[in-house]
């Protein structure tokens, strides 16, 4: 054993190695480890506890294997035994080390995962981050998930707002199957389909709507011959984020494909008819439709999002007396029972409008006051005072410096991608192919100028909504 610890502890040889070096070191450990026991691995060296020896930084792909090892052995109870070995791994491993072993190192993120869900978020938030959090993985639609089980919408949207610019790819070998070269995919179309729809759904948690929105997107318009029901679910909650965030149903992304199309249209018309109402404008319609499907919204698990739809409506309508009055009593307001929930108790009345009035002057939704009529609040007339003078830019430019800073960052990412697929071999292959297609002549001319295949995204980000209660019926989504 002690020989075997030698050998591990010369790996690598130097810190400062270029990947291929290191892959080539790293190829000839993991033939030594895969030869050693699963006994030996799991054993003490002179009594004293491996990886107490080894550093996960240092000897990361030794640490991880000797950490499978136990579990190999031990089950869950070694997982309890070596949890802070495996937490200390999972924020301090060297990605370079572990992309050597990808197997490996899913069969201990799957464990930690299913171990404990709530403390192990934010080990795996900071593996993820550590890995390549701009290269989709599997850990990422497991670490949403994970986060909407558990609340931890703040920990997930630190790896959301990680641009992904990677997708893995598996290229079939000669006389391969499609089977077989799927079970040897890193993840898969429903993957990606669900991480996209989760990170909606933390956005949605965040009330930050627009991000929300885009990332339904990304589902909705989602390429295919058919559609699948992860679509169908998005699009739902994508009809309810858009009556939240512009007060109008989203128009469907102009890349949809008319399967997708057809099969929205046929599958969410008591969304469409819920938006409607709500475009309308009309209290009592909208009332009586939102009280009609009530049970599809529960079934759904969009009751939340619903029931904040209406919450909108009802400051959406106290918006529009802007136009129509100067000043207006709460009492007045109260009276135009504009309330839609039905919550019960006091909500339409005098104090809860006033409360609803006054919430919607602090987020800067209208421009107004409020003054009392008389010093006693008891016997007092609360009048509230609409003001045309606009908005506070201050939110506008903070948002537009946002947006800005978004669209160099995304540049910068294309800039590097579009390098990065300009020295691929398949690239080169295939612009030698064309140039000896068109008869000769340089096939790489573009590669000289390094900006000559740049593009200019532009785009960016909405304004966020400050963080609220969180949706009671997430729960029911997972």
């Amino acid at each position: 054993m002690e020989k075997l610890v030698d050998v591990f502890l010369t790996f690598p040889s130097s810190q400062n190695l270029s990947d291929q070096e290191l892959n080539k070191q790293a190829a000839t450990l993991i033939s030594t480890l895969n030869k050693t026991p699963a006994s030996t691995l799991a054993s003490n060296s002179n009594g004293t506890d491996l990886l107490t020896i080894l550093n996960p930084t240092a000897n990361s792909l030794v640490y991880l294997y000797v950490l499978i090892a136990r579990l190999d052995l031990g089950g869950r109870n070694a997982l309890e035994a070596t949890w802070k070995n495996a937490v200390l791994f999972l924020e301090n491993f060297d990605s370079r080390q572990i992309r050597n072993a990808p197997d490996m190192f899913r069969r201990l993120f799957e464990a930690f995962y299913a171990h404990a869900p709530l403390i192990a978020v934010r080990p795996i938030k900071k593996a993820i981050i550590r890995y390549n959090p701009s290269r989709f993985s599997f850990m990422h639609t497991s670490f949403l998930r994970l986060c909407l089980m558990t609340k931890c919408y703040r920990d997930a949207a630190a790896v959301l707002d990680i641009d992904l610019v990677e997708f893995p790819y598996v290229k079939n070998k000669p006389g391969e199957t499609e089977n077989m070269s799927n079970s040897r995919k890193e993840v898969t179309y429903q993957d990606l389909l669900c991480y996209f729809l989760y990170g909606g759904m933390i956005y949605m948690g965040l009330k930050e709507w627009r991000r929300a929105a885009d990332l339904l997107t990304y589902v909705v318009a989602c390429p295919g011959n058919a559609c699948s029901l992860i679509q169908v679910e998005a699009y739902k909650k994508y009809i309810l984020v858009g009556l939240l965030l512009d007060g109008k149903p989203l128009p469907m992304p102009k890349v949809t494909s008319a399967a997708a199309v057809r099969a929205y249209k046929a599958l969410t018309k008591p969304y469409d008819a819920f938006a409607q109402a709500f475009k309308s404008g009309s209290t009592e319609m909208f009332r009586t439709e939102a009280a009609l499907l009530s049970d599809v919204f529960r079934q759904d698990g969009n009751t939340g999002l619903a029931v904040q739809c209406m919450d909108v409506f009802r400051r959406m309508q106290i918006v529009a007396l802007r136009d129509t009055y100067v000043t207006l009593s709460i009492e007045e307001i109260s009276k135009k029972n504009l309330e839609v929930v039905g919550r019960g108790g006091d909500a339409g009345g005098k104090e809860e409008t006033e409360g609803v009035v006054l919430g919607m002057i602090e987020r800067d939704e209208i421009r107004a006051s409020l003054s009392q009529s008389e010093p006693d609040y008891k016997l007092s007339q609360t009048t509230v005072h609409f003001h045309n003078n606009p908005l506070s830019e201050l939110r506008n430019l903070r948002a537009l410096d946002s947006q800005i800073s978004r669209t160099i960052s995304l540049t910068k990412q294309v800039k590097a991608m579009d390098r990065k697929l300009g020295l691929s071999k398949e690239y080169i292959q295939w612009t030698n192919r064309l140039a000896k297609m068109a008869g000769g002549g340089s096939s790489l001319l573009s590669m000289g100028d390094p900006d000559a295949m740049d593009f200019d995204y532009g785009g960016g980000w909405a304004d966020d909504e400050p963080e609220e209660t969180i949706m009671q019926d997430f729960d029911d989504e997972i």
